[in-house]
């Protein structure tokens, strides 16, 4: 330091080698904090993202609310409100879809016969047929994955008692229908081979299984689920009563030299996340509605078709996975369902499996030719390889939220590496 208090040359170039340190050190420390948090609360990333994502889809219409003369308070109660309601909707649908003690071992009966039927129907095996030219082709490919639904589906000991006591004891199990009896005692007959059929009259066990012996850890386990996603409607109203604070926290941590590059930086990621989220947001919606209305059409019942469609609609945020997702629910349903209606006169019970592929097959023509056109546009502007791996790598990473992450995670990625380059070119920094 000289005579007037000033840093000498060496001085302040020692000064800003001691700050770089500094930044360098305090962002490392940062790094390694943020994925080690990610790591631990693992489970807590999807509650929140959809908490964020919905309030990042609401401040639009926060802006027109308070334009239209409501209050800000008043418009963010009336957008919690309708953000509560489409969660009640959802955990309403799910809970009558969910099935009790008797109607999962019906839905698991049911499943497993049709699905032995259809599969003997179609590889030409009904009747003591010795298979067709498709069963030759690919018969000895499928023979295990068959062999890993039946034992997925087969029923223990026990539940065949809790089944056997529910159909010749209506008053103390529940009753079970005559029809699904029969699937039962066909399944059984499968295994333990022809000359040891279950007859009718067989009495069971009387220390069976009780129809809810085992709901105690399922009851803990959805109490656990619960509480966790509480978690969503605290960050959907903590982000929409935040006014800037959060943005203006990561401005203060950047130096003044850097201060209009990271603001440019914010904007673009801003403006980029917000086509991404709410474009992708309308998107599902509308595979969703369209992807219900074909249902319908081909002939399932409302509530499996609303099902369907919800699902479907959840898992296209999903690349390339949620056509396979809605794909496979569509088909596991069509090869159960028994008793259907179709609107549509050329559509029949035995040709159901094949109208389900066929509406999938339109709605995602529907996907590709008009809503990611004209709804998403150019929102995502990733490489489908890069995407593909980004998926695959958030979901060994953590699971179904890092599914649904990568693709905004890789986008913020790329706007902050183009426009930070950009920036500190324009600026004259590098």
């Amino acid at each position: 330091m000289d005579s007037c208090g000033c840093l000498t040359v060496d001085e302040e170039r020692a000064r800003q080698r001691r700050r770089r340190i500094v930044f360098a050190l305090t962002a490392a420390a940062a790094a390694a904090l943020a994925v080690f948090l990610l790591l631990t609360l693992r489970r807590l990333i999807l509650p929140v993202v959809i908490g964020g994502g919905f309030a990042y889809i609401c401040k639009p219409l926060i802006d027109y609310l308070r334009r239209r003369g409501l209050p800000r308070p008043v418009a963010i109660a009336v957008l919690f409100a309708g953000f509560c309601a489409v969660l009640y909707t959802l955990i309403s649908l799910g809970a009558h879809l969910v099935p009790d003690r008797k109607g999962e071992l019906e839905l698991q009966i049911r499943a497993r016969y049709r699905i032995h039927q259809r599969y003997e129907q179609l590889m030409g095996l009904a009747n003591g047929g010795r298979g067709n030219l498709l069963y030759s082709l690919v018969g000895r490919e499928v023979a295990p994955l068959m062999a890993s639904i039946d034992r997925a589906l087969r029923l223990s000991e026990e539940e065949h008692a809790l089944v056997a006591r529910m159909y010749l004891r209506p008053d103390d199990g529940g009753g079970f229908p005559e029809r699904y009896w029969r699937y039962h005692l066909a399944n059984r007959k499968r295994d333990q081979g022809a000359t040891a059929a279950v007859t009718a009259g067989a009495r069971p066990e009387e220390d069976g299984e009780r129809p809810d012996a085992h709901y105690g850890g399922v009851i803990l386990s959805l109490l656990d689920a619960v509480s966790l996603w509480l978690v969503t409607p605290l960050v959907f109203l903590i982000l929409l009563f935040d006014r800037g604070r959060l943005r203006k926290g990561v401005v203060r941590m950047v130096p003044n030299r850097y201060f209009e590059p990271t603001l440019t930086v914010i904007a673009r990621i801003d403006q980029a996340l917000g086509r991404y989220l709410r474009g992708t947001a309308l998107e599902c919606f509308m595979v969703g509605a369209s992807l219900f209305v074909c249902m319908v059409l081909v002939g399932l019942d409302l509530r499996w078709s609303a099902a369907i469609g919800i699902i479907a609609g959840l898992a296209n945020a999903i690349p390339f996975l949620g056509p396979a997702i809605g794909l496979a629910v569509g088909l596991l349903y069509a090869i159960m369902a028994e008793d259907v209606s179709p609107v549509l006169p050329f559509i029949s019970g035995d040709d159901l499996v094949f109208a389900v592929v066929a509406a999938v097959g339109v709605v995602q023509l529907l996907d590709n030719g008009l809503f990611q056109p004209y709804i998403l546009g150019s929102a995502v502007d990733l490489h489908p390889l890069a995407v593909t791996i980004g998926v695959m790598g958030g979901a060994m990473l953590f699971g179904f939220g890092g599914m649904l992450l990568a693709v905004p995670v890789m986008m913020i990625f790329r706007v902050v590496l183009s426009t930070l380059f950009e920036q500190m070119r324009a600026y004259q920094i590098i």
